[in-house]
C-alpha cells in the first residue's frame, strides 16, 4: 500500500521568514521566504488601500533582508537576482480573494518605490558592480556574465520607481548603448512604463536598430508598449494595431500586442470597460481570419469570476456579445461558453 504524499506547511512569522531571506543557505528557501514575505507586505498595502487609508511604509525586516542579499557577493548573481524579485501580478492575484487591479498595481509600486529608496545606496553600488559599458565584455553566455545582467538589471527595475533623472539616464544609455541584447531589451522595458521623451527615443532606437525586418525582436518590441504602464496605455496600443509591421494575419504578432494587453493589470482592467470591449473587438475580427488564434485569446477573459461585480458585469457582456455573434467560429464559441457557465 502506498501512502499518499504529505505537504508541510509551516505558518512562519514575518520575523522568521526575514531570517531565511536574509540568511537561508538553500537559495530555494531564501527565495520561497522572500516571496512569501512580499507578498503578504503586498497584501497588507492593498487591504489599506481599499479601505482609503496610506499604504504604511515596507516594513524595516524587508528593507534589511534585501540588504543583506544585495551585500552578499559570495552567493550566485542569478539566484541573488531572483530572491530579490517581487512576485509577479499574476502570482500576486491569486493570492486575492477577489483581484483589485488598481491597488494590486498601486500596493507593487509602493513597495518598488520605497524598496528604492530605503536601499538607493546599495542598489547602485551593486548595478555599478555587475555593469560594464565597455564594447565586447560582459556579453559571454557564460554562467558568471548572465549573473551580472541579470542582477543589474533586476536593480535597475526598482530604481527605475523612483522616476529620477540619474537613473533615467542609467536605463537609457544601457537601451542605446547596451553591449548585449538583453542589455538592450532591459534597458528599454524599463523606460517603456516611464512616460517621458527617454521612452520614445528607447523604443524609437530598440525599432530602428534591432526589430526593424527582425519579426521575433518586433514581437519583443510590440510587447513592450502592450505592457507598459502609463497614461492612454490603450490608445497606444491601438495605434500599434496600424504600424506598418504588424498585422493581424500574424499569430505571433498578435499574441505578442493583443494578447500581451490582456496582460496588462491596470489599463486592460481599467473600471470603464474599454479595455475588454478591445480585446473583443479583436477576438470578432481576427476568429475571421484565424478561429484558432482568436479561441487563444478568449481565454483571456476565462478568470473574469475573480474580480469585483461590476468588472465581472461589463465582462460577461462582452462573453455574451461574442457567443451571440452569427458566425462566431466553434473553437472560441466552446471557450466562452465555458467562461460563462463557470
Amino acid at each position: 500500500m502506498v501512502s499518499a504524499p504529505v505537504k508541510l506547511e509551516l505558518d512562519r512569522s514575518d520575523d522568521e521568514l526575514a531570517f531565511l531571506m536574509a540568511n537561508d543557505s538553500d537559495s530555494f528557501n531564501k527565495w520561497e521566504a522572500g516571496q512569501t514575505l512580499f507578498t503578504r507586505a503586498i497584501l497588507a498595502s492593498i487591504a489599506q488601500a481599499q479601505k482609503g487609508e496610506d499604504m504604511s511604509p515596507v516594513s524595516p525586516l524587508i528593507v534589511d533582508a534585501l540588504r543583506a542579499i544585495l551585500k552578499d557577493e559570495t552567493a550566485d548573481r542569478s539566484l541573488r537576482a531572483y530572491a530579490l524579485s517581487l512576485p509577479s501580478l499574476g502570482t500576486l492575484g491569486e493570492s486575492m480573494a477577489v483581484i483589485d487591479p488598481d491597488a494590486l498595481t498601486a500596493a507593487v509600486k509602493h513597495m518598488k518605490t520605497d524598496l528604492a529608496t530605503a536601499l538607493k545606496a546599495e542598489f547602485e553600488a551593486v548595478y555599478l558592480a555587475n555593469h560594464d559599458s565597455t564594447p565586447g565584455t560582459g556579453v559571454g553566455p557564460d554562467a558568471v556574465a548572465v549573473g551580472k545582467r541579470r542582477l543589474k538589471n533586476t536593480v535597475l527595475d526598482y530604481m527605475m520607481a523612483l522616476k529620477d533623472d540619474v537613473w533615467r539616464a542609467k536605463a537609457l544609455d544601457q537601451a542605446l548603448n547596451g553591449a548585449c541584447m538583453t542589455d538592450v531589451a532591459a534597458g528599454t522595458m524599463a523606460l517603456a512604463s516611464d512616460d517621458t521623451d527617454a521612452r520614445v527615443t528607447a523604443l524609437g532606437n530598440f525599432y530602428n536598430k534591432h526589430a526593424k525586418g527582425n519579426d521575433l525582436i518586433l514581437c519583443k518590441w510590440f510587447t513592450m508598449q502592450a505592457v507598459a504602464n502609463v497614461d492612454g496605455a490603450l490608445e497606444k496600443v491601438e495605434e500599434l494595431l496600424s504600424h506598418p509591421d504588424f498585422s493581424v494575419k500574424n499569430p505571433n504578432k498578435c499574441r505578442s500586442l493583443v494578447s500581451a494587453f490582456s496582460a496588462n493589470m491596470k489599463h486592460f482592467h481599467a473600471k470603464d470597460g474599454k479595455g475588454y470591449k478591445w480585446l473583443a473587438d479583436r477576438i470578432l475580427e481576427i476568429d475571421k481570419i484565424n478561429p484558432q488564434n482568436a479561441a487563444r485569446m478568449c481565454t483571456s477573459f476565462s478568470t473574469f469570476r475573480r474580480y469585483d461585480d461590476e468588472r465581472q458585469k461589463l465582462i460577461k457582456a462582452q462573453l455574451e456579445r461574442l457567443v451571440a455573434t452569427e458566425g462566431f467560429s466553434k473553437d472560441a464559441f466552446e471557450i466562452v461558453s465555458r467562461s460563462l457557465r463557470g
